[in-house]
Parts: structure tokens; C-alpha cells; sequence
């Protein structure tokens, strides 16, 4: 629930035809409306990248140069940093600033849910959105693409599409079109189009035909002739049946010979295709390394991209703001001015994580706006079955907008204008960002009796008590914090960080008393064990009230067997203490296998839940 704030209005015969759709758009979930009363509002468009917002006791002016910046002016006045008798004033070059928001990885987001997103976004400043679909999309004629992943219907698209336009935001719909398409090959009839692994068969005619049917399904949903054709990370790229029918080839020539075909699929539908530019990158680095300075892109290879091809330049990575604008003169050099992906850290985690945030987002904004490039958009991506609670990244949304159009202003100005727009507390979702930590989802997967994480964590770099001591102060601190759910759901992070120091202190306890045999302790760790079941099965429930809040239903499965998991092996922890107290057996097999610990182990739910096969 939106904290009450002042009323603002507009005069239709005054405010631009643009404008009043967006402030429309808005009135149903912020106290905007037309005419009458409140903070009266005036709107003259002039040239420029910049924006001026003034007050004057029930009146305001703002003065814009582009629509997003009217907007965010919108949400200045709501969130009442426009001082009376002052102004605000913001400036960017970057043309087109936007979120692209992962729909591939179990959470796909629910239509109403994400027209508040788009909400949201408008009054940041966002003027792009890209909906990152690899199969979650459907397909006339293909009823079992994206089959059982909540997979958007084509009504769905064009209701977002429609929604985004009168918040004068562009979607552009982003598909893979090589790789990151393992999904599909589970079904019998993809697998012959299939290279190796999750990357489509190049030179086959069957691919193409299915290819011209996903931009078919897209261009026929949203209204941007832009398109996202995605192609990164096509690591077995002509390594498997390609390699089978055709013998090796130089990888150069099998992708190019592939873009320039769907490139041509896009031109026949007059779409405006973009991709991904690490796989040329790569090809050219004796390391498949992305980021590789020494990365050798042969002259014809890059001549070869068709002109009309946008390159986007991804990263994620980098605190250093030279290296990101060493890598845009690269590009430039092969002839492209790139479009910029930053990240707002979700994947792999439990909870967005602020810091990385600020410390890889924040020069990379900076190097956008020094080599004045045109388009820069934040990814939030799923990765590991989309444990985080997408919301709480509105926050990092937050701040990085503000770096985009106001570089240098204070957290207290992001504070007002989150509370104003989202809703919700930002320094408790920033709090909660101590779960972000990409190391934490893995705490919470490790089996409690094999702890294949624990195992490094023991003897490296992590200390198991250290870090329940960590998990119970965070709970202790975000019980102070109302259990919000607007932006974030505060009381899940809550019950997150509880569940883990609970786990985190028993792990200790379980080495120590089986290590020295102690019977009192380890009857005290079965009883610990038993508590700690249910203790799952509460977070299950807590995290399906979010999740159902926020997405489609299909995917969430993935979570329930993970804390099923859980709450089952603690169980069994209890068991097998219990067996070896009475004697039934001489030890625990798990709890004498140890490996010397170097830091650095499995991370994900499939590397942690167990030592065996688990696919």
C-alpha cells in the first residue's frame, strides 16, 4: 500500500497528449487525476536531455525534455524532494534507459503484477522494457514450446505491450535464437534441430522454419519493430551433430553464416534485430574468455555482421570504469556503437544484493553516460531456479536510475523516491541484502548430512558459526522493520535468515559432537534437527504466498521440492543420530568422508543436493 501523499493534477487542454496517457496509466494506483484541486501541475516540453521540476505552494512546473524525464518529475512532486519556492533539476544522454527482467528461469512474472512493475518503472525513468522469454512465450502451431512454464499467451504480450505504451515505455521482446534454448530439447521433436546441449543446429532448414515462427510470434505481440535475438553463450557452437554432418569448422564462419541467415528472417518481417556480442568476443580469446584484452576479432569476421545488427555489450562484472569504456572502444572499433547491459544482482541469490550492485553497476553507468551512448538497460536475471524475490531488486532499480540521471545526489533523495513509488521501506530492503550474498542460496540448498558446501566452508573461507551469528543479528535486525511486502516481502527475509542460522548453528554442533562422540550433544542436535523440519515447511509456505503474489504458478514446484528436501533430510539427520546412539550402527558414513576444503565449491541447488546423479 502506497503511503498517503499529495494529490497531483494535470489540465488536459495544457498537458501534451503523451503525457496525459501516462499520467492516466498511473492515476490507477498513485493519487494523480485530471483537473481539480491538489498540486496543480504544468507541462512544457523544450530541447534537451535535461529536466526541470519548480514549486510554488499548489503549483509546479516542470519543464522536460523527453517524456521519462517528465516522469520521473511526476515522481519527484510524490515524493515531496521538490522543496517549495526550489527546484530539481536532472540531465541524461542516454536516450533509452530500461530493465530487462528474466522470464526463462521458473519465474514468469504475472500480467498485473508486472503492469505495476512497468508502473514503477515509468516513475523512475525507464522508457525501454525488454521481457526475457527463451521458450516462455507461445507459439501458434507449437503447443509444446514452453510447455508447462507459464509461457506467455500472445493476449498476454499485447496487454503488457498496450500498458507499456501509455506509460511511453517500448517493449522490445527478447528470444534466443542459438543457444540458451535446453528447455525445448526435452520434447522429441527440437531434438533433431539440435547441435549439442542447448544450441540450435546451424545450416539446417528446420531450424530457420522454427526460428521464423518465434519472430513471427513476437512481432505479432508488440508493436516495436526492435527485436532481441539474444545469441550468447553458445559454448558447444558446431561441437556436436554440426560437427558430425559437416566435419570442423572455424566457429567464426558457422556464426556468421547464422546471423546473417536470421538476420535475414528479421528483414523479411522488417524487425530491427540486436544480439548479445560476447560470443565474438569469446571465439576470438584463446580463453573463451569475454573480458579477454588479448581477444584477437579478425577484420573480415567483424565486416561480416550485417550492418543493420545492434551488438549489446553485457556486463556485470567490472568495478573499474575504464574497463568498461576500453570494452565500448572495442566495439566501436569493430564498427558499432554498442547498447549497455548492467546488472541488478539477483541471480543466484536468495535476496537482491545491493553492494555488488553499487560496486559493478555504478561505473558502468558512468562509462555509459562518458562515451554518450544511446541505450543502456539493467538486467535481473533467474538464475538457479529464481529463488530471489524479484521485487526487492526494485530497490537496486532505484539506485541506478538515480546514477543514470542524477549522478552524485544523496541516498536520502533514492529513500524518498522509493518509499513514494514502491511503496515500501527502502532502507529494509537494502537491510535484507545481507541475504544477497551469492554463497547464501547455497547454505540453504547444502545437504545437512553430506554438506558438500559445508565440507569447504569448514575449512576455508567460510566460518559455519560465524556466519549463523551473521544470520541471526539480520533476523534480529529486520524484525525492527514492518513485514512489508510492496517491494520486497521484509518478512520472508525475515524468516530466510532465521531458517539459516538455525541450519548454520547445527551443522557446527553436528561435526563437533560426532567428531568427540559426545551422546548428550548429539541428542541435543537430533532434537535440533526434529525442531528444524517444520522450520522448512514455514518457509515453503511463506515463499509460496510470494511467489503466487508475483508470478505464474508453473516453476514454483522447483522451490517446494528444494524445501521439501530440507524439512525430509533434517529428518533423516535425527534418524540416523538416533540409530547410532542405540547402537543399530557403528557410524555415519557422510559425517566420515571428508575432502580437504579449498574454498571456492558447488554453489547451485543441482551441485549441492547430493553426491550422486541426480538427472
Amino acid at each position: 500500500m502506497l503511503a498517503a501523499m499529495t494529490t497531483i493534477t494535470w489540465d488536459p487542454a495544457t498537458t501534451p497528449a503523451v503525457l496525459q496517457a501516462a499520467l492516466g496509466e498511473l492515476a490507477a494506483e498513485y493519487p494523480l487525476r485530471c483537473g481539480g484541486g491538489g498540486l496543480a501541475v504544468r507541462f512544457e516540453q523544450a530541447a534537451g536531455d535535461s529536466c526541470t521540476v519548480s514549486r510554488r505552494g499548489d503549483r509546479a512546473l516542470v519543464r522536460y525534455g523527453r517524456a521519462n524525464l517528465a516522469l520521473r518529475a511526476v515522481a519527484a512532486l510524490l515524493a515531496g524532494v521538490v522543496p517549495d519556492g526550489g527546484e530539481v533539476v536532472e540531465s541524461t544522454t542516454i536516450a533509452r534507459v530500461g530493465v530487462m527482467l528474466d522470464f526463462s528461469r521458473n519465474a514468469v512474472m504475472r500480467v498485473d503484477h508486472l503492469e505495476g512493475w512497468l508502473r514503477r518503472m515509468a516513475l523512475m525513468g525507464c522508457n525501454l522494457f525488454m521481457p526475457y522469454t527463451e521458450d516462455t512465450y507461445e507459439i501458434p502451431g507449437e503447443p509444446r514450446f514452453g510447455f508447462q512454464r507459464g509461457r506467455y499467451t500472445g493476449d498476454e504480450l499485447r496487454r503488457i505491450d498496450a500498458t507499456a505504451a501509455r506509460l511511453g515505455i517500448e517493449v522490445v521482446g527478447c528470444i534466443q535464437t542459438l543457444a540458451h534454448l535446453e528447455q525445448i530439447t526435452r520434447w522429441p521433436e527440437y531434438r533433431d534441430i539440435c547441435d549439442f546441449e542447448s544450441t540450435l543446429l546451424e545450416g539446417e532448414p528446420r531450424t530457420y522454419a522454427l526460428i521464423g515462427k518465434m519472430l513471427d510470434a513476437i512481432a505479432s505481440t508488440v508493436a516495436s519493430r526492435r527485436i532481441h535475438i539474444g545469441m550468447d553463450e553458445a559454448w558447444s557452437l558446431g561441437r556436436g551433430k554440426h560437427l558430425d554432418l559437416h566435419g570442423g569448422q572455424p566457429r567464426f564462419d558457422i556464426l556468421t553464416r547464422h546471423l546473417q541467415r536470421v538476420t535475414a528472417l528479421c528483414r523479411e518481417r522488417g524487425l530491427q534485430p540486436m544480439v548479445w556480442s560476447d560470443m565474438w568476443f569469446r571465439l576470438g580469446s584463446k580463453t573463451h574468455d569475454y573480458y579477454d584484452p588479448q581477444a584477437d576479432i579478425p577484420a573480415a569476421v567483424a565486416a561480416a555482421i550485417p550492418r543493420e545488427m545492434g551488438l549489446v555489450y553485457w556486463d556485470y562484472y567490472h568495478a573499474d570504469q575504464a574497463f568498461y569504456q576500453a570494452m565500448i572502444a572495442r566495439h566501436r572499433a569493430m564498427g558499432f556503437t554498442p547498447a549497455m547491459a548492467s546488472g541488478i544482482h539477483t541471480w543466484g541469490r536468495l535476496w537482491y544484493e545491493h553492494a555488488e550492485t553499487v560496486a559493478k553497476a555504478g561505473p558502468c553507468i558512468d562509462a555509459a553516460r562518458a562515451e554518450g551512448l544511446d541505450e543502456l538497460f539493467f538486467t535481473m536475471w533467474g538464475d538457479d531456479g529464481a529463488a530471489c524475490d524479484f521485487d526487492a531488486a526494485l530497490a537496486g532499480l532505484a539506485w541506478s536510475c538515480e546514477r543514470c540521471f542524477a549522478p552524485g545526489r544523496g541516498e536520502a533523495q533514492v529513500e524518498a523516491r522509493f518509499q513514494a513509488v514502491c511503496g515500501a521501506g527502502y532502507a529494509a530492503v537494502v537491510a535484507a541484502a545481507g541475504l544477497g550474498f551469492h554463497r547464501h542460496s547455497g547454505m540453504l540448498w547444502d545437504d545437512p548430512i553430506i554438506g558438500l558446501l559445508a565440507n569447504e566452508g569448514l575449512t576455508a573461507d567460510l566460518s559455519w558459526d560465524g556466519k549463523a551469528a551473521d544470520f541471526a543479528a539480520l533476523a534480529t535486525r529486520l524484525a525492527a522493520f514492518p513485514a512489508e511486502t510492496a517491494a520486497g516481502d521484509i518478512g520472508h527475509a525475515r524468516r530466510l535468515a532465521e531458517v539459516l542460522a538455525g541450519k548454520m548453528a547445527l551443522r557446527s554442533r553436528l561435526v563437533a559432537a560426532y567428531a568427540g562422540r559426545d551422546r548428550a550433544a548429539l541428542l541435543a542436535v537430533r532434537d535440533g534437527a526434529v525442531a528444524l523440519a517444520p522450520a522448512f515447511e514455514d518457509l515453503a509456505a511463506s515463499w509460496r504466498r510470494g511467489w503466487m503474489r508475483r508470478n505464474k504458478p508453473q516453476g514454483f514446484e522447483v522451490i517446494q521440492l528444494r524445501m521439501a528436501q530440507q524439512a525430509e533430510r533434517h529428518r533423516e539427520l535425527a534418524r540416523r543420530i538416533d540409530e547410532l546412539l542405540e547402537g543399530r550402527v557403528a557410524s555415519i558414513p557422510e559425517l566420515d568422508e571428508r575432502a580437504p576444503g579449498r574454498g571456492g565449491g558447488p554453489g547451485t541447488w543441482r551441485q549441492l543436493v547430493s553426491g550422486s546423479i541426480t538427472i
